[in-house]
């Protein structure tokens, strides 16, 4: 009976999903729990941080400027370098009433960023280098695989992680050419990387002569990661000397990342783990979207400044579909049925967004002052892609802190506070139905420290 064992294996898997179901985790997964404004941050820096995200406008360190606007740095006038620190704590529940329920995982995670300000002496120009990640979040749940349809096809209680890395570093120039205008403009490499551990679904085989056999479910832990570029420009005018506005544009960034994935489809068949188990190389195309955002700060009394800030995202283009290639497979009953290259798309459907911010500071004294923000963007997931592991669906967030000024250092604490918020699924558009009738919370807090540090 054991020598027919890999026959009737055989039989199955030439329904051609064993080893295209590792992909689809991989692609629809990869954007964990996040913020307003899908999976970007909201603000670099404890003073933007702490302002609701706005910086747009003012951008007045060489870490602002590199994050929102490269123009401020030609109102920059003195060598600068800026050092930051932040963390976050995430918290959240998924609930499928009487089949499926668990946690968000909330141990703390966080990273660091800088950037450094050069003025040129004989010119009104200053350069500009940062590291800056744009993105760094983390998902990981852990619940029991809910039941696929048909078939009831379940792995029990497992762990479902996934975390995404899209860290910029770039160069950078802004010139002043009035005392009013400044211009400026970046050039940013992309480094992405991303973690996927978890059951999932086959959703959408290629060629389409084998649609029949997407719904399928493996385990699955892949990882890749790769390099892309993007560009970024900003003009700030000063209206007057208390009123001044900031444009700025950042260019969708295409990150092809490669790397592995194994998995074992056992539940699928009702085998025991180990026969079916695969590996495969891995591609996986990103996209992450371009930006345009648009600000004004107002210097209303000596002792306040307000900010406002609105900022269009472009999920639409990016997160629509992500495609992914797998080959070099180890698995010889799996590579005499499949061949050596595959493909797949995986629905995502994200909506464009618009994120609106406010910040208020008020200077107690010449070198103390106070400030709060809030932003608001409306959820880019549809109800019928989300999972827990997609839920970048937060929408208010509450913003304050304080910055402190000592001789040629100033130092900015800010906390933020992502309010929590609950999205349903009734009829999930993902096949096999597991995330139908179900619902993810989630909420966030940050904390953030930066250090600026004038030579």
């Amino acid at each position: 009976m054991e020598k027919e064992r890999p026959t009737e294996f055989q039989r199955h898997l030439s329904q051609r999903w064993a080893v295209l179901s590792a992909v689809t985790v991989g692609l629809i997964s990869l954007v964990p729990s996040a913020r307003a404004n899908g999976i970007n941050r909201n603000g670099v820096g404890a003073e933007s941080m702490s302002m609701g995200g706005t910086e747009t406008a003012w951008a007045a360190s060489p870490l602002g400027a590199m994050a929102a606007n490269p123009a401020g740095l030609g109102f920059q006038d003195t060598p600068e370098l800026d050092v930051d620190g932040f963390g976050a704590i995430t918290e959240g529940h998924f609930d499928k009433p009487g089949v499926s329920t668990g946690d968000l995982e909330d141990s703390p995670n966080g990273l660091g960023d800088g950037a450094l300000g050069l003025p040129l002496k004989q010119w009104p120009v200053t350069l500009g280098v940062s590291i800056i990640p744009d993105s760094l979040l983390l998902a990981d749940w852990n619940y029991p695989d809910p039941p696929s349809s048909p078939g009831g096809i379940s792995y029990g209680q497992q762990e479902h992680k996934s975390e995404i890395l899209v860290l910029r570093s770039a160069i950078g120039a802004g010139v002043a050419l009035s005392s009013k205008l400044s211009l400026g403009a970046s050039l940013g490499l992309i480094y992405n990387e991303n973690w996927l551990k978890a059951p999932y679904t086959f959703q959408n085989l290629q060629p389409s002569a084998d649609a029949p056999f997407d719904g399928a479910k493996t385990l699955l832990d892949l990882h890749t990661s790769g390099f892309g570029w993007n560009v970024q420009a900003g003009l700030i005018f000063r209206a007057t000397t208390n009123l001044q506005f900031g444009l700025s544009y950042k260019s969708q960034a295409t990150v092809h990342t490669s790397g592995d994935v194994s998995g074992d489809p056992y539940a699928q068949f009702g085998a025991p783990p180990g026969p079916l188990a695969f590996h495969y190389d891995a591609t996986v195309r990103n996209i992450f979207p371009q930006e345009v955002s648009a600000g004004m700060s107002w210097r209303f009394r000596p002792q306040w400044r307000l900010a406002l800030q609105v900022d269009w995202l472009n999920w639409g283009n990016a997160f629509n579909t992500l495609p992914v290639g797998l080959s070099n497979g180890n698995n010889p009953i799996v590579n005499g049925v499949l061949g050596s290259s595959f493909s797949d798309a995986i629905p995502l459907d994200w909506k464009d967004e618009f994120v609106y911010r406010a910040g208020l500071e008020y200077a107690i004294t010449e070198n103390l002052a106070l400030r709060a923000g809030y932003c608001y963007g409306h959820s880019p997931v549809p109800d019928s892609t989300l999972n827990p592991m997609t839920a970048a669906i937060m929408e208010h967030t509450l913003t304050a802190g304080v910055g402190y000024r000592w001789k040629r250092c100033e130092f900015d604490l800010a906390y933020q506070y992502d309010l929590p918020v609950t999205q349903n699924v009734g009829t999930s558009g993902l096949l096999a139905g597991e995330y139908s009738n179900s619902s993810t919370e989630v909420s966030v807090h940050w904390i953030a420290l930066t250090a600026r540090i004038l030579f």
